[in-house]
């Protein structure tokens, strides 16, 4: 069983921790790779033996996180049964909370749009399935939907519970799955 990363793989995350770091202080726009490669304790050259831009590192780490995203409780086997998504989607929103620091990073620069595209590629092919062909435009509209919820949830600082925002998102994904339902 393997569990620890390799070399490669940890100066990676550390690039990726990095520039997490520096944009908490500095806007995204004026970070340099020199900087990112200082901070994370690395050459320039391992920044370079795996990313070609800083932009490829803020996808990798994002993409990497998404990943840890979605380790945790089954996918729901009934999309209408509002129950089993809000269990689903509740550890989704407390990882969301865990991780502020990252999301708040991200809003403060513009970049939210990256958690756009990670939404629509994971979140709601995983929740609609592959068998279940979702239209385009419903398919924009729950990744967009959700970003816009986890935005509004993170600028009031997390005010309502994760159970609360799960439970406000099941229903409404629920509502879109029955509106696609009725235009297909």
């Amino acid at each position: 069983m393997k569990n620890k990363l390799t070399l490669n793989e940890t100066v990676r995350e550390a690039l990726g921790i990095a520039l997490f770091q520096i944009m908490a202080t500095k806007p995204f726009s004026d970070i340099t790779i020199r900087e990112i490669a200082v901070t994370a304790g690395v050459s320039r050259t391992s920044f370079y033996r795996n990313f070609s831009t800083k932009e490829d590192l803020l996808i990798d780490f994002i993409t990497s996180l998404y990943r840890s995203f979605f380790k945790t409780s089954a996918v729901p086997i009934c999309l209408t049964d509002l129950e089993q998504v809000r269990d689903f989607l509740e550890p989704r929103f407390r990882f969301v909370k865990e991780h502020s620091d990252i999301y708040r990073a991200l809003h403060r620069n513009d970049l939210l749009y990256h958690f756009y595209r990670q939404t629509e590629d994971n979140l709601i092919l995983l929740l609609c399935g592959q068998d279940r062909p979702l239209s385009p435009y419903h398919r924009a509209m729950l990744s967009g939907a959700c970003a816009g919820i986890v935005r509004c949830w993170m600028e009031s600082d997390f005010r309502d519970d994760e159970a609360t925002m799960a439970a406000f998102f099941a229903e409404s994904f629920r509502n879109i799955l029955i509106s696609d339902d009725a235009f297909q």
